[in-house]
Order: C-alpha cells, then sequence, then structure tokens
C-alpha cells in the first residue's frame, strides 16, 4: 500500500527551504583561492548569490489537512469528519530537518534528513509524530510559467515514508482510525510535491514555496519512495528534462483491481501559471483511458475507437487541489472491458483533438511495453572499501514481475564544464554487476563496491568522486521514454589514513576551514570554523554535533559530505588533549597547492539562474557541448 490507497489524508501550505548557496558553486570549496568577498550577498548570480548565510533547514509552514479519502468517500469538511483543519506541523521536541545536496556537483537529489513530523488538532500535542526518512526529490521540471525576478520555476516531489510512527490522544476521526488499522505498524506513506519557491529577499516568501501532499498506508516490504504501480512517463525533446513534449509531465497511477478503482497522482505533473499555484489557463481538457490494444511504438493520437475512457481530470473544479493534492480516482466498475483488460493494457493521458472527441492527441502514455524499473533509495555515499545496496524494483503493468535489469554507467546531471573538476574519474573506482535478475515479486539488491583506497584524490580540493548508475529492464524497447531521473548518484570518498595524534594546524584545520568559506552562518554567528581559539571555546558542542548518527538533524557537517575517517580524526582530536590541557594545535602546517585551474568553458546565465537547480541544469548541458568539441 501507498499514499495512493485509501485512506489518506490530502494537505497543503507552505515549506520553507533556508539553503545555503555558497556550496552550490564547487569552485568555492578551493581554499586556496576563497575570500571573504566570496560570502557576500549578490543578487546578479556573482560571489555568494542570493542566500549565502542559509542555514539548511527545511521545515513545513502553515500546512492543514484540506481533505481525505475514505473507501469511496472524498472528504472536505471538519462536519464529516474532524481531521480536517488540523495543522501537519514540525516537531516540538528537535530542531527543524535540513535539505542536503549530495555535492556541489550533483544537487539534483537534495535530501530532507531529520525532519519529524506530527498532526494536532490544538488539543491533542500529537495525534500522529513520525520521523520522516531520508528522501530526495525527483522529476524536476519547469512547472510554473511565468516568474517574478529569482523565482525559482522548478518543481520537484519528495516520497518517502514516517518512520516510529506513535498515535496518540483521540480525534475522533474515522480517517485516522482507518489509517491506523491500514497501515504497517510504526509507517505511513508521503508524498510532497514542492513548487512556487521564491529567492528574492525584497519579497515576504523569501525561502518559502508551496507544498500539496498526501499520507496514505504503507505496507512493509513495498517500495518507500515510489508506488508499486502504473508508470506514466512524459516524453522530452532532446533529452531536455524541463520541458515535456505535451506540457504535462510524468506521473504515477495505481489499480485497485479488488475495488475496481485506478488512482492517479496528477498533483506534480500539471503545469501552474506563476508561484501562487494556480493552474496555467492554458491546460486543454484531459481524459485518462485504456489502450484497447498494445502498441509497439510511441503513439501521438488515437482515435476514440481505440480507447476505453476512465474519465475527465477535475483540475478546473474549485478547490480540487487543495482537497486532493492532485490526487483523483477513477471507477470503473461499469466497464465491463476495463474490467477484464485493465491489467494488461496501457494507460495514456489525452485531450480531445476534433470538437466530437472522434480523436484525441496522447499527452503522456505509461511506459511502452509496460515494463519499469526503478531503484528505491537512490543516492548513497560510500566510504573507501565500502559498499551500498539499493532496492531495485521490477513491474509490468504495474505488478512485480521477475525479470533482467541492465546497469551501466550514466552521470545524468552530474557535473559541468571547466573550470569545474572532472567526475567519474577513475572509472573503475567503484565495481557493480552489469546485470541482476529480479525474483518472482520483482526485486533484487544491487551492490555497489568502493575500492579499498576509494578513487584517490581526483577533484583535489573537493573531497571524493562522483558516480552515476543507469539501469533498465532488459525488455525496454530502445524507442520507448524514459525517466531522465531514473539514475543512482554516488559520492565515494577519497581515502584518509586517521593520524595517530592529529594536530590543529596539520589536519584539522584544513577541514574545518572549507567549511567555515561555505558556511558563513556558522563562522559569522557561532564559532569561527578556521580559528583554533574559536573552535576550542565551543569544543563541546561541536563534540557533540560531530558524533551524532548522520540522520540526526543536528549532525555536522550539515551537508553530509565528510568522510567517515575525517570524522573520526577530528573527534579523536577533541578528545585528546595535549599538555595543556587544550586539542594539540601543532606546528603551522605547509599552504595546501591544487592543481591550477582549466580554461574556464562559457556557460550564458541570467543572474537569477545563478546558485540554482537551474544553473546546475544548464552546466550539465554545457558539459555536453564541452566533451563534444574537445
Amino acid at each position: 500500500m501507498s499514499y495512493l490507497d485509501t485512506p489518506r489524508l490530502h494537505f497543503t501550505g507552505q515549506f520553507q527551504a533556508d539553503v545555503s548557496t555558497i556550496n552550490n558553486e564547487v569552485t568555492f570549496y578551493d581554499t586556496a583561492s576563497f575570500t571573504p568577498d566570496d560570502q557576500q550577498r549578490t543578487t546578479d548570480g556573482t560571489k555568494g548569490a542570493w542566500n549565502p548565510e542559509g542555514t539548511g533547514i527545511f521545515r513545513l509552514v502553515g500546512c492543514r489537512i484540506t481533505g481525505a479519502r475514505l473507501g469511496n468517500r472524498q472528504i472536505t469538511t471538519w462536519e464529516q469528519d474532524p481531521v480536517i483543519g488540523t495543522a501537519l506541523e514540525n516537531a516540538d521536541d528537535r530542531v527543524f530537518g535540513k535539505l542536503v545536496d549530495l555535492d556541489p556537483q550533483q544537487q539534483m537529489v537534495s535530501q530532507i534528513w531529520g525532519m519529524r513530523l506530527r498532526l494536532t488538532n490544538g488539543q491533542e500535542r500529537a495525534l500522529f509524530v513520525g520521523d520522516f526518512e531520508p528522501a530526495a526529490f525527483i522529476n524536476l521540471w519547469r512547472r510554473q510559467q511565468t516568474a517574478v525576478f529569482l523565482d525559482q520555476t522548478l518543481a520537484a516531489v519528495f516520497q518517502s515514508v514516517l518512520a516510529k510512527v506513535t498515535w496518540q490522544g483521540d480525534a475522533k476521526s474515522e480517517v485516522l482510525d482507518a489509517l491506523r488499522h491500514a497501515s504497517a505498524e510504526g509507517y505511513l506513506s508521503i508524498n510532497m510535491n514542492v513548487y512556487g519557491y521564491g529567492r528574492d529577499p525584497a519579497i515576504p516568501r523569501y525561502t518559502l514555496g508551496n507544498v500539496a501532499g498526501t499520507i496514505g498506508p504503507y505496507l512493509a516490504g513495498e517500495p518507500k519512495q515510489f508506488v508499486l504501480g502504473r508508470q506514466m512517463v512524459a516524453g522530452t525533446p532532446g533529452g531536455n528534462p524541463l520541458a515535456p513534449y505535451g506540457g504535462v509531465y510524468s506521473f504515477q497511477c495505481k489499480v485497485n483491481a479488488a475495488q475496481r478503482t485506478l488512482a492517479a497522482d496528477f498533483g506534480h505533473c500539471l503545469p501552474i501559471k506563476n508561484a501562487s499555484g494556480a493552474f496555467d489557463p492554458n491546460i486543454p481538457p484531459l481524459t485518462l483511458a485504456v489502450l484497447k490494444e498494445e502498441s509497439s511504438n510511441i503513439l501521438s493520437s488515437v482515435g476514440a475507437n481505440e480507447v476505453a475512457l476512465l474519465g475527465d481530470v477535475n483540475y478546473s473544479t474549485d478547490g480540487w487541489y487543495a482537497q486532493t493534492a492532485g490526487v483523483q480516482d477513477f471507477d470503473y466498475s461499469g466497464n465491463p472491458w476495463c474490467v477484464a483488460h485493465i491489467e494488461e493494457r496501457p494507460l495514456v493521458l489525452l485531450t480531445p483533438l476534433a470538437p466530437d472527441n472522434s480523436s484525441y492527441a496522447v499527452l503522456v502514455s505509461e511506459t511502452l511495453g509496460g515494463w519499469y524499473a526503478r531503484a528505491d533509495d537512490f543516492v548513497a555515499r560510500v566510504e573507501p572499501g565500502g559498499s551500498a545496496s539499493f532496492d531495485i524494483y521490477t513491474t509490468h503493468y504495474g505488478k512485480p514481475s521477475a525479470t533482467t535489469v541492465q546497469f551501466s554507467p550514466n552521470t545524468g546531471p552530474m557535473g559541468g564544464p571547466p573550470p569545474e573538476p572532472d567526475i567519474a574519474t577513475p572509472p573503475d573506482a567503484i565495481s557493480y554487476p552489469t546485470q541482476l535478475p529480479t525474483d518472482a515479486q520483482g526485486k533484487a539488491v544491487l551492490t555497489v563496491t568502493a575500492k579499498p583506497d576509494g578513487p584517490g584524490n581526483p577533484r583535489g580540493y573537493i573531497d571524493g568522486q562522483l558516480y552515476g548508475i543507469g539501469y533498465q529492464p532488459a525488455q525496454q524497447p530502445a524507442q520507448a521514454f524514459v525517466n531522465f531521473w531514473n539514475l543512482i548518484s554516488i559520492l565515494a570518498f577519497s581515502p584518509y589514513p586517521v593520524p595517530e595524534k592529529p594536530t590543529w594546524n596539520e589536519h584539522i584545520q584544513p577541514i574545518l576551514q572549507q567549511y567555515g568559506n561555505l558556511y558563513p552562518i556558522m563562522s559569522k554567528h557561532l564559532v569561527k570554523l578556521g580559528d583554533y581559539d574559536s573552535v576550542v571555546t565551543h569544543l563541546n558542542i561541536l563534540k557533540l554535533a560531530f558524533s551524532r548518527p548522520i540522520e540526526d538533524a543536528n549532525y555536522m557537517p550539515v551537508i553530509r559530505d565528510l568522510s567517515a575517517n575525517k570524522r573520526t580524526t577530528i573527534l579523536n582530536w577533541m578528545n585528546t588533549p595535549g599538555p595543556d590541557g587544550l586539542p594539540l594545535k601543532g606546528a603551522p602546517a605547509a599552504a595546501p597547492a591544487f592543481a591550477a585551474k582549466r580554461a574556464a568553458f562559457q556557460v550564458d546565465l541570467e543572474p537569477a539562474q545563478r546558485r540554482s537547480k537551474t544553473e546546475a541544469l544548464m552546466k550539465f548541458a554545457a558539459r555536453l557541448r564541452y566533451e563534444a568539441e574537445r
């Protein structure tokens, strides 16, 4: 079960992502060339850009339950069920969660770490409370059609589970009682659509965006970060993941054969006019349907006699998005053909081509042949000699199916042209099989292993190296539309021998200075990370932060890009006092020498695009041009 099953809750409100923008530029990791001037806020996109003193927090703001589904009933008012109007809030017993990029050269898998959420009605402290398991966003696309200065027009989806869920109090809610009964103990499924993010310090919604989401049941053993269901994949011209052919993006559905219903999530795939979230007025009428015959080719149009219609998408109905977060249920029990064939024929999203509905344009299709493969969690940090495992699921028309999954290098949107360092070199620093069979439940476990000496230090001033792994089911047709974002991202750490007696000057200062440069919110307002006296003054709080588990919201460093051996070295230094009772300072170390920068390959950026996900994607496109030209 998942958030597309019932019972489910729908919520709307805002989120805050107070990201730091200095660490979006990889060359700022070079302490030899970094200057304090690079920490300045600039709206023209230079230097530290629009939010250099970001704290990294991610939190929900003003979110309330605005709709619910129980069986075949849509619930929209408090009189129908008192869960309507309750607040989905952050934890009141810990700090806010953090939004974390894997690496400055891979900003397309930003993860939420350390977030705890609770549902409250104002009388009970928490009707339920649970920990959001770390998950990366996916399916970025340019959903927002118009923008004001510095608006982020890209939107994305987070899907995960709330774990260690505890239920408290009694809201006298039939929906909550049913949700608790339907879920595996300790878990709930959650999906969040984020959009309309404001980056201009001059506007009230600075660092704020909109969120619409759904919470539903979860059963153990199922994937946590996607739905084991029907996958609708939009075609993208020229491989550009931001602009789909039909103006509607990828989405997922789930068939409930026993109830003869289909749930489809349109919450992220429909374009919006502006940051308010109002739908683009140019969206045409939309209808979900089933093809009566399989096709070996991508279809651009169909006749009315070639499809069985499931129903129109109700996006233009007043209050629809707030009350459903874009999730709509289609009852096909009255269509005998659908009852007999929906589990073995492709789904299509249509819009009429003719006034009499005799023909339709196909905007989005189910994966060609119905085959789909997906890694559940798809981000990992790997120590030298260590490994990471990824659950891979394969489905055929939404049902788990035994097949073979093929794996190959694919760095996707990672990296940029010079002066950025090369990525994925050396290529043999990680190893993994080229293919794996899935079991009868459609599952395989991919293990990726790093060499004992890791990748070396190929990027010089920044630790580790980035690698990407693409995958596909063996039956996937060559002409099939594929989801650009379906790849595994790995940061393989560089080797770092733990010194017997670490000293500040030789070992600790070179590490902490980098973080002091990248996070002036720390160095300017709490502790100067590059200064020995300041660090030892705040030693106890730093010991606590560096010793927290990686899932903890107080974990340090917030970006989670410090290898285990470097963290061990820092803690050993903090816990090993010298004759004066303070950690060893040591002799001054020589300034580090890094490789000279290569000539820059020009990237044409507007100020509003700098230090953003849009910039990262434009650098990806520039990298492809650079590689083609050299």
